[in-house]
């Protein structure tokens, strides 16, 4: 079983608002002390509108994320269409139940971030021991905890998607204040009714204008 500790050394940081989703996610690759990478991604698009945001161990993201995307893609191949974000949730969430029963779990959290005509925007998060909730933002990992009291005052259902990424810059900011962990830069991606979209990446030369 992989060690639990990259899961508290990395960040995931989303929301979920009426007309899109946002999720951002540090692109460091750390062992043990060192870092290897500093331009993973971790956005992982499993669909037209649906985004895994990931972290974890690299081996278990790897291993797990493709056999999410594969399923997805094999589900849409078969019935002629995709599955929304409730459905892709449940079954990512009951894969990874499954596995936890073997006692060699996938040590990843995930930030599922989806855009639904009826609903909006949608967001769910999954923890590596597979309990599922669908929140209006959330966060992952020591970082994402110093952005939970920002994202708790200033989140408001209907921000523009321009509003809430410069929230997502607000908490990278005081991530990179406070947090003794280096965690330079942020990709960050949204969903909406047009689809996935890129957003600049979050760095430190982003706060010195």
């Amino acid at each position: 079983m992989a060690s639990t500790a990259n899961l508290l050394y990395q960040c995931l940081i989303g929301m979920q608002c009426n007309d899109f989703a946002i999720v951002a996610a540090d692109k460091n690759y750390n062992q043990s002390i060192l870092v290897m990478k500093d331009d993973e991604d971790k956005l992982i698009q499993v669909s037209d509108k649906l985004i895994m945001g990931v972290n974890g161990d690299l081996g278990d993201i790897a291993q797990f994320t493709q056999f999410v995307v594969r399923n997805m893609k094999l589900y849409s191949l078969r019935n002629g269409y995709q599955l929304d974000t409730a459905a892709a949730v449940h079954f990512t969430r009951t894969n990874m139940a499954d596995v936890l029963r073997t006692g060699i779990p996938y040590v990843v959290n995930l930030l599922v971030a989806g855009y639904d005509d009826k609903k909006g925007g949608e967001l769910y998060t999954v923890d590596f021991l597979a309990s599922c909730v669908r929140l209006p933002f959330a966060a992952h990992g020591f970082a994402g905890q110093l952005s939970v009291g920002i994202l708790s005052q200033y989140y408001r259902p209907d921000l523009r998607e321009e509003e809430a990424y410069e929230l997502i810059k607000l908490c990278v900011r005081e991530i990179h204040r406070r947090l003794i962990i280096n965690l330079p830069n942020f990709g960050v991606k949204s969903i909406s009714k047009d689809g996935i979209k890129i957003l600049p990446p979050i760095r430190p030369a982003s706060f010195d204008k």
